[in-house]
C-alpha cells in the first residue's frame, strides 16, 4: 500500500511539473522583455550566419560575451525565415531542454526497468533546469551542449563497434564548439573509455583530437580572426577566483536543492561494485564532468548555468544510485526487495520536496 501510494504521488508530481513547465515555457516564449543576458549577442550571430557573414566581426571585439557558434547555428535556420526574434533562441533551448528530459528518463527507465523513476527522472530534470525566468523557454548555448552531450553519451553506452565510438566522438566534437564546457564532458568520456573499455579508447581518442584540431582550423579560416578571441579568450578573460561562488554552488545549489540525488550517488561508492567501473560507470564519469564544469563556471563573471550540468546528470544518475543502494540494502537479511522499492521511492518523493521549495521565489517572480 505504501509503496503505490508513494508511486502514484511520483506520477502526479511529475505530472504537475511537466504541466508547469510548459505553461511556464509559453508565457517566457511569448514575453518580449524576458530573456537571457546573452540573447542579443546570439541573435546578431544568428543573423550574421543567416546572411552568410561572419559571426565574430571585429565590431564585436571587447564585447565580453564569450559564444561558441554552435547554438547560433541552430538559431540562423530560424532568423532566415522570420527574421531575428527574441522568441527564436528561446523556442531552440526549449526544444533541446525537452529532448534532453525525454533521452533522460528513457536512460533511467532503461538502466532500472521502472517506469516510475523514467518518468520521475524529466521532471526532476525540468526542475533541477531551474524554474527561474529564462531557462524553462531558453537555457540558451547550454541546452543544445547537454543535449549533445547525452546523445554522444548514449551512443557509448548502448552502441558498440568503432563507428559508433566515432560517432560519439564527432558529437563530443559538436558539444565542445557549442560551449567551453563541453570540453570537461569529452575529457570524461575519454577517461571513462581508458578504464572501463580499452578497445574503444584508442579509436575515440585519436577521432576526437582530429576532429577538435579540423574543426578549429575550419572555423578560424571561415569565420575570421576574431573567432578565437570571442570564443576561447573571452572565457578566459572573465575567470575570476571567487570562493563565494563555489561555496554557493556546492552548498546552496547543489547540496541544498538536489541534495538527494547527490547523497545517492555518493552512497553508491560504499557498494561492492565500483561506480567508476564498468559499462554502466559512464553516468558516474558524466557526473564528474558537470561537477568540473560546474566549478570552473562559478569562477567566471558569467556562472549562472553554473548548476545546470550537474543538474541534468544528478537527474540521470540519482535515480539509478538512490534505487541500487536501497536494492542493496534490502538484500540484507530481515529485509525485503519490496521495502527497498519503497525506500527508493520516498527518496524521491523528499527530493521534489526539496526541489519545489527552492523554486517557489523563482516561480513567484516569473508568474
Amino acid at each position: 500500500m505504501t509503496r503505490r501510494l508513494l508511486r502514484l504521488t511520483l506520477w502526479l508530481a511529475s505530472s504537475l511539473v511537466v504541466l508547469g513547465f510548459f505553461a511556464l515555457s509559453v508565457r517566457i516564449l511569448r514575453d518580449p522583455q524576458s530573456g537571457a543576458p546573452t540573447e542579443p549577442a546570439i541573435l546578431a550571430q544568428a543573423e550574421h550566419l543567416a546572411n552568410f557573414r561572419t559571426p565574430y566581426p571585429e565590431t564585436t571585439a571587447g564585447s565580453g560575451v564569450a559564444l561558441m557558434p554552435g547554438f547560433s547555428v541552430a538559431v540562423s535556420g530560424l532568423v532566415l525565415m522570420f527574421g531575428p526574434q527574441p522568441w527564436e533562441p528561446r523556442l531552440v533551448g526549449l526544444l533541446c531542454t525537452l529532448l534532453v528530459a525525454i533521452v533522460a528518463g528513457i536512460v533511467v527507465h532503461r538502466e532500472t526497468k521502472t517506469p516510475t523513476l523514467g518518468i520521475t527522472s524529466v521532471a526532476m530534470l525540468l526542475m533541477g533546469q531551474g524554474f527561474d525566468v529564462h531557462a524553462p523557454a531558453g537555457g540558451g548555448p547550454v541546452s543544445l551542449l547537454l543535449l549533445l552531450v547525452l546523445i554522444s553519451a548514449v551512443i557509448l553506452r548502448y552502441a558498440e563497434g568503432r563507428a559508433a565510438t566515432i560517432g560519439a566522438a564527432v558529437m563530443f566534437t559538436a558539444a565542445c564548439f557549442t560551449h567551453p564546457a563541453g570540453l570537461w564532458f569529452a575529457f570524461g568520456a575519454l577517461v571513462y573509455l581508458a578504464i572501463s573499455d580499452y578497445k574503444r579508447f584508442i579509436p575515440y581518442a585519436i577521432a576526437l583530437v582530429v576532429f577538435i584540431f579540423a574543426v578549429q582550423a575550419s572555423l578560424t579560416w571561415a569565420m575570421g580572426p576574431w573567432f578565437n578571441f570571442q570564443a576561447w579568450d573571452a572565457s578566459i578573460r572573465q575567470a575570476r577566483f571567487e570562493p563565494a561562488n563555489l561555496l554557493n554552488f556546492m552548498g546552496t545549489q547543489l547540496l541544498g536543492s538536489l541534495g538527494m540525488l547527490a547523497f545517492a550517488t555518493l552512497l553508491s561508492f560504499a557498494l561492492p561494485l565500483e561506480p567508476w567501473r564498468g559499462t554502466a560507470s559512464l553516468w558516474m564519469w558524466m557526473w564528474f564532468a558537470a561537477i568540473g564544469a560546474g566549478i570552473m563556471a562559478t569562477q567566471s563573471l558569467n556562472s549562472g548555468d553554473a548548476l545546470r550540468p550537474a543538474a541534468v546528470v544528478l537527474a540521470i544518475l540519482g535515480p539509478i544510485s538512490i534505487l541500487r543502494a536501497a536494492l542493496h540494502l534490502s538484500a540484507w537479511p530481515g529485509a525485503t526487495r519490496t521495502g527497498g522499492q519503497a525506500v527508493a521511492l520516498a527518496a524521491l518523493v523528499l527530493q521534489f520536496i526539496m526541489l519545489v521549495a527552492h523554486s517557489t521565489a523563482a516561480l513567484r517572480a516569473a508568474v
